[in-house]
């Protein structure tokens, strides 16, 4: 399913590079100060310029670690602009982990503000430099005190710096690397260009213009990959965005009510939570246009949820990977309330789409359930320094996405499941999908995730994990078993149930399938390995009795 469009080669510039007339236009406020379109420019020349009389050149890899910020978004900008790659840091990571993806992505320079692991030692900065090897007169404050905007655009007199490569090559060149955000693997190093992002923009999101209110409020860190999109999008199209470090839970939600903004853009659980706020319902109900959720929902029921918290038709939900720039397909505010909450939307404009049968390889029909590839100009440059036979492209150009999905009769998206999250049940494959569904039906659950663990006997474990949303005396998983028996097969129904208060998550708000894996094998493992050793005993007594017998 291919659309003949045309893709342009766009750079970020174009997004704050706006006519005289707009100049003076309100483009970001944060933390209670304005800061205009013509303002982001300025900044951006200044930065640029700054970088190159330090050192950077064209080519270059800069870290970028810190909280969300004008800053943050200036620093990125002009790294990009002098043709520099941005090397887009979690700011919520541990030391180590900071150490090794700035090491992996050979990162020369770093600009750096607030970030985690900082704020707990103040000498963790100096041990940060030297384990990466980071000359320390290539490190940066991208932080308000040392670097104020608004005192040195009254000050400088800032000259306009020119890109220096030609406008196509700046476009289609990696100018910036993201981590994925995979809730089970290594974050992997995801090479993007300016191209990709702001095709997806200008050629999707046009038509929702007439409909975006004049104020967007952004709930994700730009390290992510949909944070940077969405911020990107509303600056495009000449709105003005509020950031939040997110840092302060309750600051988040006195922003959130204090700004009133019409759109606002974040993960379910984080919507969720604004919506347990004192006096909700009078603070929603005034102004709340548009909910943008990044990473989808993990169920109907939660989709239900938030619709009676914040009123139907305010909630626009994708699907997309980092690696695609990260938008595959999205459902419009004019969808249909059953393809709101069922499907993942519609394909981008322009990309290509196929399936493909994960068991045979073979390409399958659309309609046909199967992997989900992806074409385009949105499609990533590769992950930095992986070997060819590493990267997730096959002989014809596809990206495999490790998704299962299919396009229903009206072309929208739906989900199935992932490959990865298979579970091999004596030989049946079994996706945690359904099962899912199953435990979220019961009240006392607040979600669920289903995980597959290795069995001698069976293949694999189906284990339930389920957060609590009031923890009891005594939990007992037997009375939710013998419910799910009646609704589904036998070999479906989890061999135990086990129950957390509280489900680990990332900083981007994402279940950290990870850590949850090693808190759900702690709980069970004096079961599996009473059952594992008895049944281990049981094989060699066997061998031994026919070995005696011969």
């Amino acid at each position: 399913m291919e659309n003949e469009i045309k893709v342009n080669p766009y750079l970020f510039e174009d997004i704050y590079v706006v006519p005289e007339e707009k100049k003076h236009c309100a483009a970001i406020w944060f933390d209670g100060v304005e800061y205009s379109f013509g303002e982001i420019e300025k900044s951006v020349d200044f930065y640029a310029n700054f970088l190159v009389k330090k050192g950077v050149k064209c080519g270059d890899h800069v870290a970028l670690l810190g909280v969300n910020c004008f800053n943050w978004l200036i620093a990125f900008y002009a790294i990009v602009r002098v043709g520099a790659v941005a090397v887009l840091v979690n700011y919520m990571a541990r030391h180590e982990t900071l150490v090794n993806l700035i090491k992996d992505t050979d990162c020369a320079y770093l600009c750096h503000g607030g970030y985690a692991a900082k704020a707990k030692r103040k000498e963790e900065f100096d041990a940060l430099l030297k384990e990466t090897g980071i000359d320390p007169t290539h490190a940066f404050s991208i932080a308000h005190a040392d670097l104020d905007f608004k005192e040195v655009l009254s000050l400088a007199d800032i000259k306009p710096f020119a890109s220096p490569l030609s406008r196509e090559e700046m476009s289609e060149k990696t100018s910036y690397i993201i981590f994925t955000t995979g809730t089970t693997a290594k974050p992997k190093p995801a090479m993007l260009s300016q191209s990709g992002m702001l095709n997806l923009i200008y050629l999707n999101f046009a038509c929702l213009d007439p409909v975006f209110p004049k104020t967007f409020m952004c709930l994700l860190p730009m390290f992510h990959c949909f944070g940077l999109l969405v911020v990107n999008a509303y600056l495009a199209f000449r709105r003005t965005v509020y950031l939040s470090t997110l840092i302060d839970k309750a600051k988040v939600y006195m922003e959130f009510v204090r700004n009133k903004c019409g759109d606002y853009a974040s993960v379910g659980i984080v919507f969720a939570n604004l919506a347990k706020g004192p006096l909700w319902w009078f603070h929603r109900a005034r102004f709340v246009r548009h909910c943008i959720v990044g990473g989808g929902f993990t169920s109907a029921e939660e989709f239900r949820y938030l619709e009676r918290k914040y009123g139907k038709g305010k909630f626009l939900n994708g699907y997309g990977q980092t690696e695609c720039s990260p938008m595959i397909s999205l459902v419009y505010p004019d969808a249909p309330s059953e393809k709101q909450k069922s499907t993942v939307g519609v394909p981008m404009k322009g990309i290509e789409l196929a399936f493909m049968n994960p068991a045979t390889k073979e390409m399958l029909p659309l309609g046909k359930e199967g992997e989900i590839l992806v074409k385009g100009y949105n499609v990533f440059n590769g992950y930095y320094k992986y070997p060819e036979e590493e990267q997730p492209f096959d002989k014809d150009g596809y990206l495999h996405t490790g998704d299962i999905g299919y396009l229903d009769e009206d072309g929208y998206l739906v989900l199935s499941g992932r490959l990865k999250d298979i579970i091999i049940r004596k030989g049946e494959n079994i996706s945690p999908k359904e099962i899912e569904d199953e435990l979220r039906k019961f009240p006392d659950f607040e979600d669920a995730r289903v995980l597959g663990f290795p069995s001698i006997d069976e293949g694999e474990y189906i284990i339930g994990c389920v957060e609590l949303k009031k923890k009891p005396p005594h939990f007992s998983e037997k009375p939710y078993l013998e419910a799910m028996k009646k609704n589904l097969p036998s070999i479906k129904v989890p061999s135990h149930i086990v129950y957390m208060k509280r489900f680990p998550r990332t900083a981007n708000g994402k279940l950290d399938e990870t850590v949850l894996r090693e808190l759900c094998l702690t709980k069970i493992a004096k079961f599996l390995e009473e059952e594992t050793l008895a049944k281990e005993t049981r094989k060699l007594m066997a061998e031994s009795n026919k070995r005696q017998h011969r």
